[in-house]
């Protein structure tokens, strides 16, 4: 059974009560209006009109870390869980439309397409995912770990896999069937996800290299070198790849030829994935800090500093630049100018946020993940304080997480494959979806010549363009009925970015 929590502000405080409410019974009351509400001591429901930015709007509560980035696509949440569990919600209340066992634990990010969900598991598999009933479509078996993030182009997913020291492979999988196109081999795990631009996959190894490779047959285009494992995933724009590494440095690199045109040195490993744009470049690293760099020079233009910066990768809307954060006590989403590099504001989680959040229809979606008490996860739906969507270059090139208006949304997938005769391939509804409130609150490169497995069906590379428009969006509004506490009051000089 479903718990909802609600909660009002009432005479300075907080009233609470931990009743089971049915989704039903909540627009019951949010419909009875001010005054019918009044009679109950509680206080009438704040509209969506009201809400300010920073503030709680619900959460999810799953029995595993959420690490994973969300994915918003026609009104509806896709998240993965440490539970081992597929999340689909709707992106408005929080209302969970179906849950499915994907057979391990899930670190990869979702893409969707024409209706299927695509995402990887730690049981070695990519999975396709009916995205409206959760029933699986096909699964494909890699040789290990699937931590990387799959994207779809051109009717193909590509995906890598692989954990350090383990055997790292780049997979092109037919979206419709799940069969393999062909298999590009590195030399050490692929955690990394790829991602696909003018016919062409960037992806990252722990084996030091950054990769491009040829999206139709799976040769090697280059391999830059770096100083140490790339688990950062590339973004590219205008002839650019852009990628950290976990020698500290943030790269900028030739997509044509992969030479270095700039190297940006932080102070500790950057794994987390940069993203462009109006000519900037944000990206974070473990030193806690959040960077806002000149994509054509390399030149800080500000550093923004974070209680603890991990993997969390920064997604820009309206001029702000949302990230998330946190240790062991918990975390915070970020809110921060893009120009100036500073606070606006800050709200406060539970746990800490290695997830990277997605912002659609003014409402920020981003995970998190309990370290103390138990292994818990959360997904939170928080007011971003603008009315738009997400248009960075990693959120509209499919990179950790999307929403419907990314890049390559204009797909048509002809599904004909089969689920894992081994998998449960029916969805669950034994999770728990919770409205409640939140606490108060470098080196040079170069080119290698590593061998590459090279199987190839003799295809042409997709030949497409990145489009740049950022599509309407119009499902996701927000729900205000059922939150507290707002930015301000997260901002705790413990929890400050200041």
């Amino acid at each position: 059974m479903s718990r909802y929590c609600w909660v009002r502000r009432q005479c300075g405080g907080i009233a609470m009560t931990d009743d089971r409410l049915s989704v039903t019974r909540r627009r019951y009351l949010l419909g009875l209006g001010a005054g019918a509400i009044a009679t109950t001591g509680v206080g009438a429901p704040a509209s969506a009109q009201t809400t300010t930015a920073g503030e709680y709007l619900w959460s999810l509560e799953a029995s595993g870390y959420i690490y994973g980035s969300p994915t918003v696509v026609d009104g509806t949440v896709y998240v993965g869980s440490y539970d081992s569990n597929l999340y689909a919600l709707d992106a408005e209340i929080g209302e969970k439309q179906w849950a499915l066992d994907m057979g391990g634990r899930v670190y990869s990010s979702p893409t969707v397409v024409d209706g299927t969900v695509y995402i990887g598991s730690l049981d070695d598999n990519l999975y396709a995912v009916d995205a409206e009933t959760g029933e699986k479509q096909w699964a494909f078996q890699t040789n290990n770990d699937v931590y990387s993030s799959p994207t779809v182009v051109d009717g193909t997913v590509y995906v890598g896999s692989g954990e350090k020291d383990d055997n790292g492979n780049l997979y092109a999988v037919d979206a419709g069937t799940g069969e393999k196109q062909w298999a590009f081999q590195t030399g050490d795990g692929v955690r990394s996800s790829p991602t696909v631009v003018d016919g062409t996959v960037y992806v990252g190894s722990n084996d030091t290299n950054l990769y491009a490779v040829d999206a139709g047959t799976g040769e090697k285009q280059w391999a830059f070198q770096t100083g140490d494992g790339v688990r950062s995933s590339p973004t590219v724009i205008d002839g650019t790849v852009y990628v950290g590494s976990n020698d500290t440095n943030l790269y900028a690199v030739d997509a044509g030829t992969g030479e270095k045109q700039w190297a940006f040195q932080t102070g500790d490993s950057v794994e987390s994935s940069p993203t462009v744009i109006d000519g900037t470049v944000y990206v974070g690293s473990y030193d806690d800090n959040l960077y806002a760099v000149d994509a054509a020079t390399g030149e800080k233009q500000w550093t923004f500093q974070t209680r603890d910066l991990g993997t969390s990768s920064p997604t820009v809307v309206d001029g702000t630049v949302y990230v998330g954060s946190g240790s062991s006590d918990g975390g915070n989403l970020y809110a921060v100018d893009a120009a100036t590099g500073e606070k606006q504001w800050a709200f406060k989680t539970s746990g800490s946020v290695s997830s990277s959040p997605t912002v659609v229809d003014g409402t920020v979606y981003v995970g998190s993940a309990f370290y103390v008490g138990d292994n818990n996860g959360e997904l939170y739906a928080v007011d971003a304080g603008v009315e738009g969507s997400s248009e960075d270059s990693r959120v509209m090139l499919g990179t950790l997480g999307h929403h419907g208006g990314w890049s390559y949304a204009d797909q048509s997938i002809s599904m004909g494959g089969t689920a894992d005769p081994k998998g449960d391939t029916s969805p669950s509804d034994e999770t728990s979806s919770t409205e409640r409130p939140s606490t108060a609150g470098g080196s040079d490169g170069q080119n290698d010549d590593n061998e590459e497995s090279g199987l190839t069906d003799g295809r042409s590379g997709p030949g497409f363009g990145v489009g740049s428009a950022l599509a309407a969006l119009g499902t996701a509004s927000s729900y205000a009925g059922y939150r507290q506490l707002s930015g301000d009051d997260a901002d705790q000089p413990m929890d400050d970015g200041d």
